[in-house]
């Protein structure tokens, strides 16, 4: 019987600069699952008075090879994505903060990123309920020094946030820019390199086999776009490939008993 999949890697067969340019990855997977289906041909005749089925074949036939993972590094999520990573420059981002209204006067929160060159990018939200009513977004008040209930006041020029007395002992998320200089990144603006067309390697576990049965795929090509499910903390990838046969075979996969291999 099989007890399980290692050894697990994937080879690119199409990026530019030849075979010396390719790329390989190892997969630690979470399933997988090769499906193969055919569409039924039947010839049918009465038999007694009903329709019966005479003879059946294969008509069409699919390959689909599921993959899933749920070791996430950044390597992985690219393979997922279909993308190699870049390097953006000048990257802006909005990274969120969280803080509490001081249950006192001044109802204030001071941080260095609150200029007048990031005001646009600041926004605050309420995000629970109390004794200040519903969680909720905090419109921006147009008097900073001074804002109503349910305002923030932005005062760039003290580099502070500003709540009305109703907002005290509050939580708060507000967002201040970040830009750096330099960051991997995938997806975004211009042109992405992808993995394309892959061939895979793995091995099967046997307990009645030594050194396992080597699976080979020498064409995959996806067929879907990515699956990412977030449940109970876990995250798990999923992304479909089909599975072509090369000329001259007559299956898209070869499966090798490494038991009976002899070194060249």
């Amino acid at each position: 019987m099989l007890s399980g999949l290692g050894d697990v890697f994937v080879k690119t067969t199409g990026l530019s600069g030849g075979a010396t340019a390719q790329k390989m990855l190892e997969l630690f997977l979470f399933n997988f699952e090769f499906v193969q289906e055919a569409e039924p041909k039947e010839a049918q005749g009465f038999v007694g008075g009903k329709l019966q089925t005479k003879s059946s074949a294969e008509a069409t036939v699919s390959n689909t090879l599921t993959l899933s993972t749920q070791y996430i590094d950044w390597a992985q999520l690219g393979f997922t994505l279909d993308q190699f990573k870049r390097v953006a420059t000048n990257e802006t981002m909005l990274v969120p903060k969280r803080v509490t209204v001081p249950t006192s006067a001044p109802y204030e929160i001071t941080d260095a990123a609150i200029t007048a060159a990031n005001t646009s990018s600041i926004f605050a939200t309420v995000t629970g309920f109390g004794t200040w009513g519903q969680p909720g977004a905090l419109a921006r008040a147009t008097t900073p020094a001074s804002p109503a209930s349910g305002e923030v006041g932005v005062d760039t020029t003290n580099t502070k946030l500003v709540f009305n007395a109703a907002q005290a002992g509050a939580p708060i998320t507000y967002t201040v820019p970040v830009t750096y200089a330099s960051v991997e990144t995938y997806g975004g603006s211009g042109t992405l390199t992808r993995y394309g067309n892959i061939e895979f390697y793995g091995k099967l576990y046997s307990p009645e086999s030594t050194d396992e049965f080597q699976i080979y795929f020498p064409n995959l090509q996806r067929s879907s776009r990515p699956t990412i499910t977030i449940a109970d903390d876990v995250p798990t990838l999923e992304i479909q490939f089909g599975a072509i046969a090369p000329a001259g075979w007559e299956e898209p996969y070869k499966v090798s008993n490494l038991d009976t291999a002899v070194l060249a």
